[in-house]
């Protein structure tokens, strides 16, 4: 993938970020911190129905399709299992619409469960055609797609605020349904001659029972993967307040402009990884992308502990230790982004069975740590909880990736792994000591990480001027 495709699809999680650091302030000043908190809830649902609706057919459609010739006939293989485990679950749950709303957001209104239904709906058919703009190299259309429900969903929260209507959770989880809503028609413009031709293809029982045994084990991972990431809300809604499952929402949110990096980095890791696979390129070069990686994820922190304080501006004074809290949060999608890169033998090997394994490991420590952290520390214990799992998740991955594929040097990753995880909990444990103490640590960070990983630099300017080629 040259750099004009990497722009492409980078258009996409950077507006959306953007967008995002937007609407969070907007959303923190605007609505209460449990209406706030119960929007997380609603996310994380959504979540957890499309790990178990997708059936990991998912990543089956990005492993298979360079080595298929037939695609929408891949596309209606892992489209249509989980579409009827989805409509049979959805049927199932209305039965007791009232009693699932009262769970999630503590209130008994089934209205709040039908708005969840069909957010789910919408996010699953979205993301079978997302898939298709990615595999297709479109980068433009992908990012659009990205972008356009960020700014539905910043106008009708902007609509709410200056036509005076009630400042609730349903004015809020409407706002998020006409979001979903957007990107699903977004979606199926873009895409709309492959799924058509994926509609007309004759079903293949045998191939999509193929696609399921590869993609059956990451069902359990998962959801398992569901759990570590969801641990933290599920514990605060109830072992705390739902005024710090708010705080912790909006230090999630201001944590996911790491996000940009994440999504475009995995948007064109996993596509290109496989593709040099399959042409038997020299996959030592692995090696050298995971420091690279890395290089990025210190530089990503650095520069989030030095000016983390520009929180205080834009938040309502009920958020001040957003700007102490951030750092911890930022650890979980960058450990996930490096992970990847040094996973990538298990997928590669096709021993998906054993992320199993690796995620429940993972998301025992962080159930453990929380129940303990939570009860006596609010958001700041599901932060720490949170970023001290995902490093346990990353060197687990790496670990099995290096024993059962490629062997690889991995001493200076887990030492700054590690560096980082005790320079975030400093971070935190500083608010007593206030913001200049933090800002100098990470300033004397910075040129460390210049230092280790000069030739890294290096390497990787060498590689974007190659590929302006």
């Amino acid at each position: 993938m040259n750099l004009r495709k990497i722009l492409a699809f980078a258009l996409g999680p950077v507006g959306a970020a953007a967008l995002g650091l937007v609407t969070v302030p907007v959303l923190a000043w605007a609505f209460s911190m449990e209406d706030i908190g119960r929007l997380n809830v609603l996310n994380v649902t959504v979540s957890l129905a499309l790990l178990i609706c997708m059936l990991g057919l998912d990543q089956a459609y990005v492993r298979h399709y360079y080595e298929t010739e037939d695609k929408p006939a891949l596309l209606k293989a892992c489209l249509w299992p989980g579409l009827i485990l989805l409509l049979i679950l959805a049927i199932c749950c209305a039965v007791f619409a009232e009693d699932i709303s009262l769970l999630m957001y503590g209130e008994d209104a089934g209205t709040y469960f039908w708005i969840t239904l069909y957010c789910v709906i919408t996010a699953f058919i979205s993301r079978f055609l997302s898939l298709i703009l990615r595999m297709q190299e479109r980068g433009l259309a992908y990012s659009m797609s990205q972008i356009i429900p960020k700014l539905v969903m910043l106008s009708a929260v902007g609509i709410i605020i200056f036509t005076g209507i009630a400042r609730e959770f349903l004015a809020l989880q409407l706002a998020f349904l006409a979001s979903t809503s957007t990107v699903l028609i977004v979606y199926a413009w873009n895409t709309r001659k492959e799924w058509q031709s994926a509609f007309r293809s004759k079903p293949d029982s045998d191939y999509t029972k193929q696609l399921l045994s590869f993609g059956a084990p990451l069902v359990f991972s998962g959801v398992i993967y569901w759990g570590l990431m969801a641990t933290s809300t599920v514990t605060l809604r109830f072992y705390a307040p739902l005024s710090e499952l708010g705080l912790y929402s909006v230090t999630a949110s201001f944590a996911a402009a790491a996000s940009i990096f994440q999504s475009v980095f995995s948007v064109i890791w996993a596509p290109t990884v496989y593709k040099w696979h399959a042409e038997g390129a020299d996959m030592g070069k692995v090696h050298a992308v995971s420091k690279q990686v890395l290089m990025a994820v210190c530089v990503i922190c650095a520069l989030c502990g030095i000016f983390s304080w520009l929180t205080d501006y834009l938040l309502p004074e009920g958020y001040s230790s957003v700007k102490y809290l951030i750092l911890c949060a930022l650890i979980p999608p960058l450990m996930y982004t490096l992970s990847e890169v040094t996973c990538v033998g298990i997928g590669i090997t096709k021993r998906t069975g054993l992320t199993i394994w690796i995620t429940l490991v993972a998301f025992l420590v962080n159930v453990l740590l929380s129940i303990k952290l939570v009860p006596m520390f609010g958001a700041a214990g599901a932060v720490v909880s949170n970023a001290t799992a995902y490093v346990v998740f990353f060197m687990m991955r790496t670990e099995v990736s290096s024993l059962i594929w490629r062997s690889f040097p991995r001493a200076k990753i887990y030492f700054f792994v590690t560096l980082l995880l005790s320079l975030t909990i400093v971070t935190l444990l500083s608010s007593e000591y206030g913001t200049y103490t933090y800002v100098a640590i990470w300033l004397c960070f910075l040129p460390l990480v210049g230092i280790f990983f000069r030739k890294d630099a290096y390497e990787l300017l060498n590689a974007v001027k190659f590929s302006r080629r």
